[in-house]
């Protein structure tokens, strides 16, 4: 057909009604309406003019390079075919009699064809992304796609989130998508289509499902003479179909509806030591959960003699760590604590007892630390937290069940005119020296990054202690609050400048520059990245974190003046209030030859809620400072046998 054609300039997304009578006319055509359009047709209705009736109707139509084509008709619709899609046409009626005619116009589109090749791109546990091929159109640049999705929740599977239903629209003038903010493990239904002046093409459909989500192993014990291991998990969020279990390396049999309960692991070969991985199945997608190291049970006579053999070893070498303490605070090598100043928490344990405290409540799959936590857990100390539940601070808290409380927050100085500018979620807690020893913060989001700065800076904190990735298992758990390269961040009145960075296997050290550019005057602050301890879990050895803590540690000792060290994970409570623990409790012990673990966790408790989050941390709280004491006595007993060696060596020297 002459006159098709593509390629015109945009006119606009309304339909554009233009009137326009031939006055020679005794009467002119009314409602010249579009009635609808396809990719290749558009159907037009009028009616039929006041006074007598027309002889006929002439319609003319031009398109993209202004070639004019007409029809003539008697009826009161007409539907052009023949039209490109996505194309904008100008439609013009003439009502004919005796000769005269008058006219009545209208611009009406054609709707895109479909768009091709719809498949799924990449997909994370919270996002999809979709890409698409524009549809052969003469004008697709103009097009604006349209994605439409809809949760279809689990059907492989009897349990999922339970209210959770995503039905959302968005567009793009692209031909890729990211939907995010999803559930993983679940199936969607996705539209997708072309838009053109307001007219809408047909749709393409595409199913596709998020990540599974890793599941989270709570306990993993070793009986039976070391021949199997029993293994337990929390169900993850989202759906699953099946878990795959691997013990020591050995793939183990899948299960498909265990989590929450013990499962059996036969080995093949005995074992007193093992670590283990649970990996979620869903939709042929697999997501390993941390590795877990797995202990011994003590309920058998070989691995209860093997266990009491270690323990007497273990005495003999706390017995030369207690005579070396003991000399030392003889010769007054530390200084004392303060007379005023309470360091002892309820229920301190001897250094020589520990490793019989922490053997004791190992029994049983950890039944006595389980006790323990529990006793913690029902700690209801109903303070207020007030300023943080505010309406105007609710978005600059991550967790909603993670609030700090109003005696003990850290306040901000207040902005003009900036409601709620004195709050961020972060909480003083008390320490070995001082009720305000340490800051615990959570992760800043991108709304507080400007406001983390100003804590440190009204603090004069030199010190950062961050133990969370930025992203973890494809979640964001932390903004990037510190610059990557030369290039300087600017929050406000603040800029930050990183000066040095040092990167290790397990941790990154970066020096930062934090200058107020309205007083003149900089702050040199330095970050301890810890980046290998997983979300809610715990390191699979406590000596990487040993070692970062006595760096750390180190660092503190030697930095004169200052606020007190910020220390952050994401919530700001499981990793940030077990380092905090570790640093008090292993100082403790340096002083006073005692530990007090739950006393401890209890009075941080009173300052921040949920400090040390999960039983694993406690326990693995307890493992660090049994680990703790197991090196020092081997060092103190080395540096024993050497001065020995050398008293017997200066002896024969004299005697000759």
């Amino acid at each position: 057909m002459t006159g098709a054609g593509g390629g015109l300039r945009p006119w606009g997304s309304l339909l554009l009604l233009i009137l326009l009578p031939n006055f020679s006319a005794s009467s002119t055509i009314s409602n010249l309406t579009v009635q609808n359009q396809t990719s290749s047709s558009i159907t037009l209705s009028w009616k039929v003019p006041e006074g007598s009736e027309p002889e006929n109707y002439c319609v003319q139509w031009t398109g993209d390079g202004n070639a004019t084509v007409s029809q003539n008709t008697t009826n009161t619709t007409i539907t052009v075919k023949g039209l490109e899609a996505g194309t904008l046409y100008e439609f013009s009626v003439y009502a004919v009699k005796d000769g005269l005619n008058s006219s009545v116009h209208v611009n009406a589109c054609t709707a895109p064809s479909e768009v091709t090749a719809l498949q799924k791109r990449n997909q994370t546990d919270s996002s999809i992304t979709l890409q698409w091929e524009a549809p052969a159109d003469p004008q697709p640049q103009f097009y604006v796609y349209w994605v439409h999705w809809a949760s279809r929740g689990h059907p492989q599977r009897k349990r999922g989130p339970q209210g959770h239903q995503d039905n959302q629209t968005g567009s793009t003038n692209r031909t890729h998508y990211t939907v995010g903010a999803l559930v993983p493990g679940t199936w969607y239904c996705f539209n997708v289509w072309a838009e053109s002046y307001g007219v809408r093409g047909y749709k393409q459909s595409l199913n596709a499902s998020t990540a599974p989500d890793p599941a989270n192993i709570t306990s993993c014990v070793i009986t039976s003479g070391g021949h199997e291991v029993i293994l337990a998990w929390s169900c993850p969020q989202g759906g699953y179909e099946a878990f795959e279990l691997e013990v020591k390396g050995q793939p183990g049999p899948q299960n498909s509806s265990s989590c929450g309960d013990a499962v059996k692991v036969s080995l093949l070969r005995a074992a007193q030591s093992s670590s283990a991985t649970v990996t979620t199945v869903w939709d042929e997608m697999r997501a390993p959960s941390a590795a877990v190291a797995c202990h011994v049970e003590s309920g058998h006579a070989g691995v209860i003699a093997g266990a009491v053999v270690s323990v007497l070893l273990l005495l003999v070498l706390v017995g030369l760590l207690l005579f070396f303490l003991k000399r030392r605070r003889r010769k007054r090598e530390k200084k004392p604590a303060p007379k005023d100043l309470e360091i002892r928490f309820p229920g301190d344990i001897l250094a020589e007892d520990f490793a019989e405290h922490v053997w004791r409540n190992q029994r049983d799959s950890n039944y006595g630390f389980a006790e323990e936590y529990q006793q913690l857990a029902l700690e209801d100390h109903g303070q207020s937290q007030t300023v943080a539940s505010a309406l105007e601070n609710s978005a600059k808290n991550r967790y909603r069940n993670v609030l700090p409380y109003d005696w003990s927050r850290v306040p901000l100085q207040a902005l003009l005119g900036q409601p709620g500018s004195e709050y961020i979620n972060a909480s003083f807690i008390p320490g070995l020296w001082s009720p305000r020893e340490f800051i615990a913060a959570q992760g800043p989001l991108p709304q507080t990054v400007g406001d983390f700065w100003r804590m440190v800076w009204e603090q004069q904190s030199h010190t950062l202690v961050m133990l969370t990735n930025c992203v973890e298992s494809g979640r964001v758990k932390c903004e990037h609050y510190w610059p990557l390269d030369a290039q300087p961040f600017t929050h406000g009145h603040l800029q930050v400048t990183l000066v040095g960075e040092e990167v290790a296997e397990n941790w990154a050290v970066r020096n930062l520059k934090l200058c107020h550019v309205q007083q003149q005057k900089t702050l040199p602050v330095r970050q301890f990245h810890y980046m290998t301890w997983p979300d809610h879990g715990v390191p699979h050895s406590p000596d990487p974190l040993l070692a970062f803590w006595r760096m750390l540690r180190q660092w503190l000792d030697q930095t004169v003046g200052g606020g007190p060290p910020i220390v952050h994970c994401s919530a700001g409570v499981g990793r940030t209030g077990t380092l905090i623990a570790l640093d008090v409790l292993l100082r403790q012990l340096e002083c006073e030859g005692l530990v007090g673990p739950f006393g401890y966790v209890k009075k941080m408790r009173e300052s921040r809620p949920l400090m040390v989050q999960t039983e694993a941390q406690y326990v693995f709280l307890h493992q660090c400072i049994l680990q703790f004491l197991q090196q020092s006595a081997t060092v103190r007993a080395q540096k024993g046998a050497t001065y020995e060696n050398l008293l017997m060596e200066n002896g024969a020297a004299t005697e000759a």
